[in-house]
């Protein structure tokens, strides 16, 4: 697993493609560089956590 900084958008977005995302700490945002945008917004981090059924690990990026 990796973990990444995401802002909540560029999360959902990533939700939405069927990457399975799992926060580290539940409940707090805190300022954080985007992983994906590059903007310094509030978001939280993430652990991509593998899909049920494969081998191999969500993509990080």
């Amino acid at each position: 697993m990796t973990t990444i900084d995401l802002c909540r958008p560029c999360a959902e977005a990533r939700k939405a493609r069927g990457e399975k995302l799992r926060p580290t700490i539940t409940g707090i945002d805190r300022k954080i560089r985007c992983a994906d945008c590059g903007r310094r917004r509030f978001g939280a981090t993430y652990e991509s956590v593998r899909k049920e059924g494969s081998r191999e690990a969500v993509s990080d990026v």
